[in-house]
């Protein structure tokens, strides 16, 4: 298989309907273990109204500074580990991501009299997760090629999504008891890290950027017509995306189709087609090939179209899972696409930018949504921001389908 930059793959596309037999498990299993805690606090938001009980005069602000922390602190490291993969092997990333993820999970158990070490906790593991995130979609792509990268792809996305829904219910469980007990969770991460200290390949290192003898040879391996692209692309998809969780609340609430409990249930259905399509992406890369990503979107633009007419809260539940698959499509194939785009020797810091513009993308998702949404009605009330979300992909396809059409006629992606 041949990308935009004449790389070829090494391992064989395969004809039979077994994609995963192009899989080397010994890599994959150790990525699909430690990518369960790439995204492991977002389990800790039950137990929030605990510490705000036992922190009374702090500031609520405060308080959700404590879950939001590493997600803000992630987008740098995700770029740093863009950096640091022309220095640093992989493996040794992988692992120092783990251990700084340890340390401030096990934090809170020693110290849990103060609120800042908390706040040093989260800062710590917002450390390992932004490291995390970027390396391990980075070790994909350097040992996998062609559709391989495709169903490890899938699978990683499926382990990290099972990752967060067991830690949701352990942590839950753990802090019945007493709060910091739920941050028990983290020593699962001391069988990981040996696993991975054993079995997971030391890797290569990146391309270097920038440095003496280097010049602007290595930006070029980076910056190329495809990562430009999807990374662009990435920041609009991402606030269209995240559009059905700044709306489905509201639009269940003005419809008057339910409470808050309604709505958890209603919606939960789009995170079960996530994990499911992540097991099988592999097979949906090879029906839509080149034009996955378009699936994708229009997919998701149908669910929010959906959405936005629902008279029910069973109508709701099967825009969710609409919306899961697409979403679980275009999570997965953004990744895959930025690895095409670049030699292997790249993918880290491609990966880095592409997810700094879906960073930023699900940060302004409000602004850009809600920019579109007086176009189909004077109130923000959720329909019309699913409608607006809805238009920004119909654009976006259309945008994509060009895309694929011009400038990637002769792509082998799900070949």
């Amino acid at each position: 298989m041949s990308n935009e930059n004449g790389n070829t793959s090494t391992q064989p596309a395969g004809s039979g309907a077994n994609v995963y037999k192009l899989i080397n498990w010994k890599v994959m299993i150790p990525v699909m273990l430690f990518v369960m805690f790439q995204s492991a606090f977002n389990s800790f938001s039950s137990v929030l109204a605990a510490i705000t009980e036992v922190f009374p005069d702090a500031s609520k602000t405060l308080v959700q500074m404590i879950l939001t922390i590493p997600s803000l602190i992630s987008i740098p490291m995700g770029l740093l580990a863009g950096v640091l993969g022309s220095y640093v092997y992989k493996k040794y990333l992988v692992l120092f991501s783990l251990l700084m993820e340890l340390i401030g999970g096990l934090l809170p158990l020693f110290i849990h009299g103060s609120i800042y070490s908390l706040v040093i906790s989260s800062a710590l593991i917002g450390i390992g997760q932004g490291l995390l995130i970027n390396v391990a979609s980075a070790v994909v792509g350097e040992n996998f090629t062609g559709t391989a990268s495709g169903v490890a792809m899938g699978l990683k996305q499926a382990a990290s999504s099972v990752g967060i829904a067991i830690l949701t219910v352990a942590t839950g469980f753990l802090a019945r008891g007493t709060w910091y007990n739920a941050y028990y969770v983290y020593l699962a991460i001391i069988p990981i890290f040996i696993l991975t200290m054993f079995f997971l390949p030391k890797g290569k290192k990146d391309v270097k950027l920038v440095g003496k003898g280097v010049g602007a040879s290595g930006l070029k391996k980076v910056f190329t017509r495809g990562c430009v692209y999807y990374s662009i692309l990435s920041f609009f998809l991402a606030a269209a995306n995240f559009a059905f969780y700044t709306n489905v609340g509201m639009s269940i609430m003005s419809k008057g189709l339910g409470d808050a409990g309604d709505i958890g249930v209603a919606t939960a259905w789009n995170s079960v087609i996530t994990i499911i399509l992540g097991l099988v992406f592999g097979y949906v890369l090879k029906l839509f090939k080149r034009f996955t990503m378009a699936a994708a979107v229009i997919i998701q633009a149908g669910s929010y179209l959906l959405l936005a007419n629902a008279t029910s809260l069973g109508m709701v539940s099967v825009g969710g899972m609409i919306y899961g698959l697409g979403a679980g499509m275009q999570m997965v194939a953004a990744c895959y696409y930025i690895l095409e785009s670049v030699e292997q020797d790249a993918a880290s810091m491609a990966i880095a930018v592409c997810m700094f513009f879906t960073s930023i993308g699900v940060s302004f998702s409000p602004v850009v949504i809600n920019a579109i949404a007086p176009i189909f009605g004077p109130e923000l009330n959720g329909v019309t921001g699913f409608l607006a979300a809805a238009s920004l992909q119909i654009i976006i396809f259309v945008i994509e389908i060009i895309y694929c059409m011009v400038f990637n006629r002769n792509s082998k992606i799900g070949k």
